[in-house]
């Protein structure tokens, strides 16, 4: 009586197993978009359009802060950047994404996409005041053309 409960057993945890590497598969695999809708639409909004006084747009925005080397640090040093859950390589790839998205007519030749390795080199050092670097980077990105809101 206990044989075909111990098989059943070991083919259902077979299975369970299966679907779980399935699934993890799945997660590592996730697209820019689907990483974006995942962890970052909840606060941005599903254009990166943000929340007017409490969170930046990213939309028309975004690209602009690639412009210049200290608007890519601050991007990648803000909070939502520089404690998120997704990889160094995750994470370029959505910022990448939401600028060829929401944000293409700021990339030109000159704007150079995100990489993994500037991600990792900056993210993990977070600004001591995320307000006050916004506009520094926002005045000096003033000078040079188009710069995003100074408040959001």
């Amino acid at each position: 009586m206990n044989r075909p409960l111990t098989r059943f057993s070991t083919l259902f945890l077979a299975a369970a197993g299966a679907a779980a590497t399935a699934l993890a598969a799945t997660a590592v695999h996730a697209s820019p978009q689907q990483d974006y809708v995942l962890y970052c639409m909840g606060c941005h909004g599903p254009q990166a359009e943000g929340v007017p006084g409490k969170v930046p747009p990213l939309a028309h925005a975004l690209g602009r802060y690639m412009r210049s080397p200290a608007g890519r640090n601050y991007v990648l040093r803000v909070p939502g950047a520089a404690n998120s859950v997704l990889s160094d390589a995750q994470l370029a790839a959505v910022l990448n994404w939401v600028a060829q998205t929401f944000d293409a007519e700021e990339l030109t030749g000159t704007v150079p996409l995100f990489t993994t390795e500037e991600v990792t080199g900056l993210r993990h050092s977070p600004l001591p005041s995320v307000l006050a670097t916004r506009r520094e980077v926002v005045t000096a990105l003033a000078t040079t053309g188009l710069a995003p809101p100074a408040s959001y």
